[in-house]
């Protein structure tokens, strides 16, 4: 396509491009009309499936019941000021800005001997409404999650942060696809150049199409080693914790066609903590959090631990004796865990991939009578069973799915080290995995902090459940420009002065 390729005053010539370049006639859904608008002739493009009829219809009514006299002269002018009452309406002289348009949805019209075109954005895409999150599931709390509309999700952010400095600047990606990438930040609050950041990463992805939504957009712009397996942002379906992020100096990059929005940068924190914990009180809320730490520490330790510990019986004291199976099994016990966390990945897989309704026996059958069998049949021990379920509860107390399955490879890493090198390789291992936590980067803010860089007052708010009253500063890592949350009656006069 040419880089600048102006509208033509013929408008046989502005057709004839528009069919080569869409295939009308070969496409079905590319949808071509023409008009007559008095004594000229006018031709309108659009998709099937993706305009307002009733909207458009509307609008039309009104353009053609012109006078032949009111269009003589000025014409385009005439109509577009006077006549295209609906309110989302542009004038365009760059056919290729056109064509993206038109294929985002949008409707152009076009009027002989003219060098503009009229696009009416009367969009109505295939959408469904908002509804409960399947993941992040709270006992009390909104009901409504995120869409693969981005309009839709921008506005149940707008609903619940009315605020005139927030922005959602729109990105275009992949030459083909022409994925529109919205980015969210508050504009008063959000570091400058961590937004200049997020959009230089953004304009240097150069692919033909991202139809992997989120998860591609990811791989371009999150930064450091490929190879680690640490998630580097967070997703959430929920519009609630988007706009918390968005209050303390996070960015917030929306899909187009993915409910789920990337939240950036993140720490190891961020992907431990769930709603939940804040719809409950403090005290509770608190107790949750531990035990959700503890739980995603006893699914990284536990199972290589005890067979570390079960490897080498002459490092255990007289009291821990009864550690170790006592019928072994016909398979060695550091196989019996990788073969069983082998099973465990494959329910997992197989319950995503059958008919909800079919799910959860599927679950059951392969949880309970499979490990039942293998443990009757003689070929995993009892403990091995026990501690795989253990460290398999654990990874999923938390609402990040990529923190959990990177901690599930972390585990079957340190299970694969113990069985060669028994309790050394355990120490290795985690001294490896303690390294990737202090080292690793999401956009320049380090993973583990506020444990490393220190920061106490930050610590706090991280391992526990603190009063929202108290948490009256935002993160210092994100350097936010508003650095406290306490709005004074004198507060915004201050900021306009500035």
């Amino acid at each position: 396509m040419a880089e600048d390729l102006k509208v033509d005053k013929d408008i046989d010539t502005n057709i004839n491009y528009m069919k080569d370049l869409l295939g009308v006639g070969e496409t079905f859904d590319i949808v071509f009309r023409e008009y007559k608008i008095g004594r000229k002739r006018a031709a309108s493009f659009s998709i099937n499936g993706m305009t307002n009829d009733v909207i458009l219809t509307n609008v039309f009514q009104d353009i053609l019941t012109l006078n032949t006299d009111e269009l003589s002269i000025n014409t385009l002018q005439k109509v577009f000021y006077t006549r295209a009452t609906h309110s989302q309406v542009k004038l365009v002289e760059n056919l290729n800005d056109a064509v993206t348009s038109l294929l985002s949805g949008e409707m152009l019209f076009f009027i002989d001997g003219e060098t503009q075109l009229i696009i009416f954005d009367a969009r109505s895409y295939p959408a469904r409404m908002p509804s409960e999150s399947t993941i992040e599931k709270v006992t009390r709390g909104s009901r409504d999650s995120f869409v693969e509309t981005i309009v839709f999700n921008t506005a149940l952010i707008r609903r619940r942060l009315r605020d005139p400095n927030l922005r959602f600047e729109i990105v275009k990606i992949g030459v083909r696809s022409q994925t529109d990438v919205s980015i969210a930040y508050i504009k008063d609050i959000t570091d400058p150049k961590l937004v200049d950041k997020v959009k230089e990463r953004l304009n240097t992805i150069e692919i033909d199409g991202v139809p992997m939504a989120e998860k591609a957009v990811e791989e371009y712009i999150a930064g450091g080693s490929k190879w680690n397996i640490l998630p580097k942002v967070r997703y959430t379906e929920r519009p609630d914790v988007a706009a918390v992020h968005l209050l303390e100096g996070h960015v917030c990059l929306i899909v187009d066609t993915s409910p789920n929005i990337m939240i950036l940068p993140t720490t190891f924190w961020h992907h431990v903590q769930h709603v939940e914990e804040f719809r409950q009180n403090v005290v509770v809320g608190s107790f949750m959090r531990m035990v959700r730490l503890a739980g995603v520490l006893f699914s990284l330790l536990l199972p290589p631990l005890w067979l570390a510990l079960v490897l080498q019986r002459q490092v255990l004291p007289e009291s821990f004796g009864f550690l170790g199976p006592q019928e072994p099994g016909i398979i060695p016990i550091g196989f019996q865990f990788i073969l069983a966390e082998m099973g465990l990945e494959l329910v997992r897989m197989a319950t995503v991939h059958v008919p909800s309704a079919q799910s959860t026996a599927l679950g059951f059958i392969g949880a309970f009578m499979l490990g039942d069998f293998a443990t009757k049949v003689g070929l995993f021990g009892n403990e091995t069973i026990f501690y795989v379920a253990v460290a398999a509860v654990g990874a999923f107390a938390t609402p990040s799915m990529e923190f959990a399955m990177a901690t599930r490879v972390f585990r079957l890493l340190l299970i694969i080290l113990v069985m060669f090198f028994k309790l050394p390789g355990l120490i290795v291992g985690l001294f490896g995995i303690l390294i990737m936590l202090l080292t690793t980067k999401s956009f320049g803010v380090p993973y583990m902090w506020p444990a490393y860089p220190f920061n106490f007052a930050a610590l706090k708010d991280v391992l526990f459940r603190l009063p929202i009253p108290s948490k009256v500063l935002r993160p210092a890592i994100l350097k936010p420009q508003d650095k406290d949350r306490i709005e004074t009656d004198g507060s915004n006069k201050d900021k306009d002065k500035k």
